[in-house]
């Protein structure tokens, strides 16, 4: 009798952040065993065959045709059961940190550089820095620019639309700013 292989769990967008027993996808391949061959927007898994999907910092660099594709696939490869953890920005959140800011540009960002973000570091007080970098993305590569963004009303207006049974939204401060962290269950 042949033993039935796990269901498996995938890591979209994992940067050098590789995940122990998980297949680690993303475009550019920042550490080995990451998976470059696939693409998110036509997963070759069947229908509900994967338990788990983590995408943290992914879902707002797709553009706008890839974000239906992306959502759409994972919700047909979940199985029921199975989750889909998501961490955004908040971008409300980003939205209101703008317009309080001072409006005080100093210098233009520093592409590559760690921590320059305009001259203000990650100074939230300040609309040049790490704010712009959170609607715009910090834009050190092909694929570090945002073309999309979160609320948690759509989020969970996703959710819906996608047949998701529930959804769990939390808010966490990552990256310099206030995430959405949702886990969708299917």
């Amino acid at each position: 009798m042949n033993a039935i292989a796990p269901a498996p769990n995938l890591h979209f967008g994992c940067g050098p952040n590789l995940l122990p027993g998980w297949i680690n996808i993303d475009r550019v391949a920042r550490a080995p065993d990451v998976r470059t061959d696939i693409d998110l927007t036509q997963l070759p898994w069947p229908d509900a065959s994967v338990a788990a999907i983590l995408a943290e910092h992914l879902f707002e660099h797709l553009t706008f045709a890839e974000e239906q594709q992306v959502w759409t696939e994972a919700a047909r490869v979940l199985r029921p059961g199975g989750t889909l953890t998501v961490e955004v920005p908040d971008f409300e959140w980003v939205c209101a940190c703008f317009l309080a800011a001072q409006d005080q540009f100093v210098d233009f960002y520093q592409t590559g550089h760690p921590d320059h973000y305009a001259g203000h570091g990650r100074a939230l007080d300040q609309r040049w820095g790490i704010l712009q970098t959170m609607f715009f993305g910090n834009q050190n590569g092909a694929g570090q620019f945002h073309r999309s963004a979160y609320t948690e009303a759509k989020l969970r207006a996703l959710s819906r639309l996608l047949g998701f049974a529930a959804i769990k939204v939390e808010k966490i401060f990552n990256k310099g700013g206030q995430a959405l962290r949702a886990v969708l269950t299917r």
